[in-house]
């Protein structure tokens, strides 16, 4: 029995786990029933002959399953970066020499665009989280261009912040903020976003803002420069 639903699963390749474990118990099994039909001690050695020999299948078609797993994850991998790959843009740098320029559109290879606006001041309300006396506020406009044939699902989206000393900035949440990336941004369409964040007074001379508009699907770009 353990050898018969050990093929089955085999023929499955994403259950070549539970085919190999049956494999296993099987020729176990099998190789303890013949011994002991050899000894006189049972009368099933013909059933203990199939059960080893379908582990042993059931062991083959494990193997098979894994390879074919292995390779079908690796080529999905393969193909979301291609798709989603960096594309050498010619626009001009930030201060740091990896971050494009605010306001620079920054080019997927499939035709995805993102652009980052320049900060600009914000007041916080009275009510809002994120924000400490003294730091200073700021307002990030960030665009996203689904210039690709497929959609995009800005959920998946990452938006960080870090100041000039590379520590993370702090996300306010206030009223009418963070307006996030998110939704469905089918092929021709534009979404724009805005975000606020808090940076600690001493370290809010440059700003850094890193975008990835797809888990997985696109790597994360990076925009930087001076902020007043």
């Amino acid at each position: 029995m353990l050898g018969i639903i050990g093929v089955l699963c085999g023929l499955i390749p994403l259950l070549f786990w539970a085919a190999g474990v049956l494999a296993v118990l099987a020729l176990v099994f099998g190789c303890v029933g013949i011994g002991r039909a050899r000894k006189g001690q049972a009368d099933n050695k013909g059933v203990a002959i199939w059960g080893t020999s379908l582990g042993a299948v059931a062991a083959i078609l494990a193997v098979v399953g894994l390879a074919i797993t292995v390779t079908v994850v690796n080529d999905t991998v393969d193909d979301l970066h291609s798709t989603g790959g960096k594309k050498e843009s010619s626009t001009a740098r930030g201060p740091d020499s990896d971050a494009l320029r605010f306001g620079e559109a920054f080019a997927y290879d499939d035709g995805v665009k993102v652009t980052v606006a320049k900060p600009s001041p914000y007041r916080p309300g009275p009510y809002a989280v994120g924000h400490a006396d003294g730091n200073k506020a700021l307002t990030v406009k960030i665009t996203v261009v689904n210039g690709s044939g497929n959609t995009i699902d800005l959920d998946l989206s990452t938006v960080t912040f870090k100041d000039a000393d590379g520590a993370q900035g702090e996300m306010i949440f206030s009223g009418d903020m963070p307006r996030e990336l998110g939704g469905k941004l089918q092929p021709g369409e534009r979404s724009t976003a805005t975000y606020a964040v808090s940076l600690p007074s001493d370290a809010a001379s440059v700003l850094e803002v890193q975008v990835e508009p797809g888990l997985l699907a696109y790597d994360s770009e990076s925009w930087s420069g001076p902020v007043r």
